[in-house]
C-alpha cells in the first residue's frame, strides 16, 4: 500500500459531483465486463447449473442472458441490493458450499455450478476494473462550479429543579443537511439526472414533484481525490483507498434557477434538502447515505459505487451572444424586442430596449411531514402552488402608449428563452441547433420598474410570474427541452433514469422480475441496450460481440 504525504488543502480540480437516480439502493446492476472481448468462443462465456428439481439453468456471462425453465431472461441492467463478495439478504454459496456471484443465485442456481463464465464472475473484482461485472446507476454532473454542504443539529436541553447546568441535550427532530451547487448550463443533461422533464412534454419540474418519480429524492455523492491530482484524469491513476467521498443521502431540490446576463456564461444554481450525510474512505461498495423514511432507520445493505470522473461530451458551455428572449412586447410602457431569433433581423426591432440580463427563479418550499414512532420525517412535501417567476433587465429605447387600468383587466402571454449551441456563426445562425428551450407559458405581467440617473442609461425590470401545476398541466407553467434530449432512433425522447420493475427486453413473459435500472427511463430507450432481438436465443450458437 502506497502511502501520500498529508493532505495541506482541498481545491475544485480534485473533486467532482454525482446523483443517483434512487434513492433506496437500487445503485448497482449487472453489466457484462469489458474483458468478455478475450473471449473467442461461446464456450468461453457460458455457465451451467442445477435449479430446483434438478431443472438445468444456462447463464451467458458475456451477454448477460440466462435460460431459465424454457424461457430467456434478461440479467442487465437488473440491480441488487449489495455486491462484493457477499450479497447480504441471500445465500451466495451454493449446494457443495461454494461461493455464488449474485447474479447466478437471482436464476436459481443451486448447485453443480460450472463453464468456462465463471472467469468472468468474480464478485470481488473492483467496481471500475474491466473484469468487473457492475454497472452504477451513479452518474456525474457536468460543469459543476461550485458546491457547498453542511448540517444542523437542532437540539433541546433538559433541566430540572437543582441544576444550574442542563443534564442532557436531546435531539428532538431530525438534523437539517443542507447543500447547494451552480453549475454552467449546457444542453440540460443534468436537469434530466435530477429528474426535470427535458423534453418540453409535461412541466419541467413535475418529475421532481410526483411521488411515483421521485419518493425519496436522490442521493448526491461528492468525490475527492488527493492535493494536485486532476479528479477527471487523476482519478485513474489514484488508489481507491486515497480518495474520499461525501454522500447526502434523500435530497429533495428546493430551489432551481437560471441566470443570464451580459459578459457571463448562462449558469444554472441548485438548492438540496437532505435527510443524512456521511463520509468514506473509498469510493466501491460503501453504504449509502439514504433513510428510509417509514420507519426513520438507515437502509442497510445496499450499497453503492462512483464511476470514473470525466469531463462531460458535449458543448463546453453556452455563451451570452447565442441567448435570445422573447418578451411578447409584454411591457405596458417600455417596449421589448419581440421574436426569438438571433441577432432580431426585423426593421422594427430597431430601437427596442436591449435586455441585459435575467433570472428564472423556480422556488419548491417542502414541508417536512412527521408521525409519532419514527424520528425522520416520511415524507418531505411540496408546498403547492409553485409559483415560478421571470425577470428581465434592459436598456430603455423605445417607450409605447399603454394604460395600467388595461393591464388589470388581464392578460397572459407565453415568453421564450432560447440558447443555442455556441457553433460557429454562418451565414443563417439561426439554423443552428437550439441547445436550450424554455417555454414561460401563461405569464403575467407583475411589475415594471424604470431607473434614471445621470452618467447611467435608463433601464427598466421588468417581472413576470406564472404557476407550475401538476405534470396534465401542459398549458401553463414552465417548459423546458434541450438538445441531449434530442430524439433517437426509436423515436422517443429520453426520460430521466429510473428503477423499476419489468420484463427484461428478451424475456417473453413475467418471469424476469428484477428492478432494472433504465438509464433514459421508460419513456426512452435509445442508448439502454446494444445488440437486436434475443428471441430464439441458442446457448450454443457464436458468441455475438455486437451486444458488449
Amino acid at each position: 500500500m502506497s502511502h501520500l504525504p498529508a493532505r495541506n488543502r482541498v481545491i475544485y480540480q480534485s473533486e467532482a459531483l454525482f446523483i443517483s437516480p434512487d434513492t433506496t439502493g437500487n445503485h448497482i446492476y449487472y453489466l457484462p465486463p469489458k474483458n468478455v472481448k478475450n473471449a473467442t468462443t461461446a464456450e468461453d462465456c457460458m455457465v451451467e447449473g442445477s435449479g430446483d428439481g434438478g431443472a438445468t439453468i444456462t447463464f451467458d456471462s458475456c451477454l448477460g442472458t440466462g435460460f431459465v425453465g424454457g424461457a430467456v431472461v434478461d440479467k442487465r441492467y437488473c440491480t441488487f441490493s449489495c455486491t462484493g463478495t457477499d450479497m447480504v439478504g441471500n445465500t451466495t454459496k451454493d449446494g457443495d458450499g461454494n461461493p455464488m456471484h449474485p447474479v447466478l443465485h437471482s436464476l436459481g442456481m443451486k448447485s453443480g455450478i460450472s463453464g468456462g463464465g465463471l472467469q468472468f464472475l468474480k464478485s470481488d473484482v473492483g467496481a471500475n476494473s474491466d473484469d468487473s461485472t457492475w454497472g452504477t446507476a451513479v452518474e456525474q454532473l457536468k460543469r459543476v462550479q461550485s458546491a457547498n454542504y453542511s448540517f444542523t443539529i437542532n437540539r433541546q436541553d433538559i433541566n430540572q429543579f437543582g441544576h444550574l447546568a442542563r443534564l442532557d441535550s436531546v435531539v428532538l427532530e431530525a438534523p437539517t443537511v443542507s447543500m447547494d451547487f451552480s453549475y454552467y448550463l449546457t444542453d440540460l443533461e443534468n436537469e434530466r439526472l435530477m429528474g426535470m422533464v427535458t423534453d418540453s412534454s409535461f412541466q419541467s419540474l413535475s418529475g421532481m414533484m410526483t411521488r411515483s418519480q421521485n419518493e425519496f429524492g436522490n442521493n448526491y455523492f461528492i468525490l475527492t481525490v488527493p492535493e494536485g491530482r486532476d479528479a477527471v484524469k487523476g482519478d485513474q491513476l489514484v488508489g481507491d483507498d486515497h480518495k474520499t467521498v461525501i454522500s447526502v443521502g434523500n435530497g429533495y431540490v428546493t430551489d432551481y434557477s437560471i441566470e443570464a446576463s451580459v459578459g457571463a456564461f448562462p449558469t444554472a444554481s441548485v438548492t438540496v434538502e437532505g435527510m443524512n450525510i456521511k463520509s468514506d474512505l473509498s469510493t466501491e461498495f460503501n453504504a449509502i447515505p439514504a433513510i428510509d423514511p417509514t420507519d426513520g432507520s438507515l437502509i442497510c445493505n445496499r450499497c453503492f459505487f462512483l464511476p470514473p470522473s470525466e469531463s462531460g461530451q458535449g458543448e463546453s458551455v453556452l455563451k451570452p451572444g447565442d441567448i435570445t428572449i422573447d418578451l411578447q412586447d409584454a411591457g405596458l410602457i417600455s417596449k421589448q424586442l419581440s421574436g426569438n431569433t438571433v441577432g432580431y433581423n426585423k426593421p422594427e426591432d430597431n430601437g427596442s430596449a436591449h435586455i441585459q440580463s435575467m433570472t428564472l427563479s423556480t422556488p419548491m418550499g417542502r414541508t417536512s411531514l412527521q408521525r409519532l414512532g419514527s424520528t425522520y420525517a416520511y415524507a418531505k412535501a411540496v408546498d403547492f402552488p409553485v409559483t415560478c417567476t421571470l425577470t428581465v433587465n434592459a436598456l430603455v429605447a423605445d417607450l409605447k402608449s399603454g394604460n395600467l387600468v388595461d393591464l388589470i383587466c388581464g392578460g397572459t402571454y407565453d415568453l421564450k428563452v432560447r440558447m443555442q449551441n455556441p457553433a460557429c456563426q454562418k451565414c443563417d445562425p439561426n439554423s443552428e441547433p437550439d441547445a436550450v428551450v424554455i417555454d414561460f407559458k401563461k405569464a403575467v405581467l407583475d411589475s415594471e420598474s424604470f431607473s434614471s440617473a445621470i452618467g447611467d442609461n435608463k433601464t427598466v425590470d421588468l417581472t413576470f410570474s406564472t404557476q407550475i401545476g401538476g405534470p396534465e398541466e401542459t398549458s401553463v407553467g414552465v417548459f423546458m427541452s434541450g438538445f441531449e434530449n434530442a430524439k433517437g432512433a426509436d423515436g422517443k425522447h429520453k426520460s430521466f433514469p429510473t428503477v423499476k420493475p419489468g420484463i427484461g427486453e428478451f424475456s417473453p413473459s413475467d418471469d424476469d422480475k428484477c428492478l432494472r435500472y433504465q438509464k433514459y427511463g421508460d419513456i426512452g430507450t435509445t442508448g439502454t441496450f446494444e445488440g437486436g432481438d434475443a428471441s430464439g436465443w441458442d446457448p450454443e450458437s457464436r458468441l455475438r460481440r455486437k451486444a458488449f
